[in-house]
Parts: structure tokens; sequence; C-alpha cells
């Protein structure tokens, strides 16, 4: 074949199905029996992957005197073919960047236990963060809670007065700081993450005691100059 099938392999067919693919454009409308001796499948896993191709909307088949006749999709059904892979993994990306807020919860909650503390610099107003977000907060706390885990938050002098339920939490210690940010930082362990929250939360998480070390001498300076 002129045309490498590894090209067609690239993006997810496997080696017979790009063979027989390309053999069914070289050839037009065909039996099996052309297909086998152009692709070199054998005979046996011929049927196999035409039934795949078909399923991938790349090959269609009509009867001729009660006989099977093969045809390939037009070339621009590749195209098609991609696409449909580039949504779904799209699809996929959003779905994980979705639940990495949940993953991390879950994560943190493992990770820490009762009397142990975790610490987050730079949260604003209630009203300022998705609904989606602020509950999400609302429910990582209570889990803390009732685990014991103690949670000490640097908030901006915006959010006084709108968080009720860190107020009322046993295991939460509030101080506010002047400045206010959308982007936070929690400190657990040797473990750092700093939170983008708007509509699409942008997570970064950092395992290292050094760089967790440095950060909380950061939040001990802001705790001392924070005012309850």
């Amino acid at each position: 074949m002129v045309m490498d099938a590894k090209i067609l392999e690239d993006i997810g067919l496997t080696k017979g199905e790009s063979k027989v693919y390309l053999a069914l454009l070289l050839l037009g409308q065909t039996t099996t029996g052309p297909i086998v001796k152009k692709s070199g499948v054998t005979t046996s896993k011929s049927y196999k992957i035409l039934d795949r191709l078909e399923e991938k909307g790349l090959v269609s088949h009509v009867y001729k005197n009660k006989v099977k006749h093969f045809k390939s999709a037009p070339p621009d059904k590749i195209l098609a073919l991609v696409n449909k892979q580039y949504l779904d993994v799209e699809k996929r990306k959003k779905e994980v960047e979705r639940i990495i807020p949940e993953l991390i919860k879950y994560q943190q909650l493992r990770t820490l236990n009762k009397g142990e503390a975790s610490y987050v610099i730079g949260i604003t107003n209630f009203q300022d963060y998705p609904k989606n977000i602020a509950e999400f907060f609302r429910l990582l706390q209570l889990k803390r809670d009732r685990k014991g885990v103690k949670s000490y938050f640097l908030l901006s002098e915006e959010a006084r007065g709108t968080f009720e339920y860190m107020k009322k939490s046993k295991c939460s210690f509030l101080r506010h700081i002047p400045y206010a940010s959308l982007v936070s930082i929690n400190i657990y362990k040797d473990i750092t993450i700093i939170g983008v929250f708007l509509a699409r939360p942008i997570l970064f998480k950092i395992k290292s005691k050094e760089v967790a070390d440095t950060f909380m001498k950061y939040f001990h300076i802001l705790w001392e100059q924070g005012r309850e």
C-alpha cells in the first residue's frame, strides 16, 4: 500500500482495521476475497475487522445476488471520527475537572486524623464564590468537624460574618486580614493546594514538606497580623 497504515493507527484504529480500510479505499465496493488479498489480513479476522469498522462508521455493506459487498466511507469520515474522539476527551476532561475538588476533599479527610490541622489562606466573601464551590466548602468543613480535624482560616475582612458555619464550628479558628482573593492556599502536613475558585476551579497540588513549611511560615506571619 502507498499510505502507511500506522497513520490511522495513531488515531485509534487497530493495525488490521487500518489495513482493511485502506484496502477498501483502493478497491472500491467489493467482497471479502479481494479485501483479504489486498490488506494481508486473514479471512477469519477480516469479518470481525469489517464489523468493527462498520460500528465506527468507516465501512458500509450491501447485498448483491445474496453476496455481501463492502464499501469504505469517504475519507472525511476519518476527520469526523477524530473530532468525536476530541469531543469525548474534552467531555471527560470537564468531568475530571468537576470532581477534582471532591477527590482532594476525600484525600484530605483520609490523610488528616483527629487533632491534626489544616490551614487556609485567602478566603473572600461567601457570596463571591459560585454556589457549587461555596457548598463544597461547607460540606468539607462539616466532614472535618465530624472527624475532629482542626481548621485555621485566614479570611478577608470582606468575608467577616459571611461564613456562619465556620463560626459555629468547634474545630474552626478564624482571623481576618485586609486582602481579599479568589485564590486560596490550603496547607496540611506536606501538602500545599493552591486553588483558583471560579466557576470551573483550577487546583494545583504540591507534595513537598519544604514547600508546605514555607507556606506555613507565611501563614503564621499573617495569623499574627490578623484580627478575630
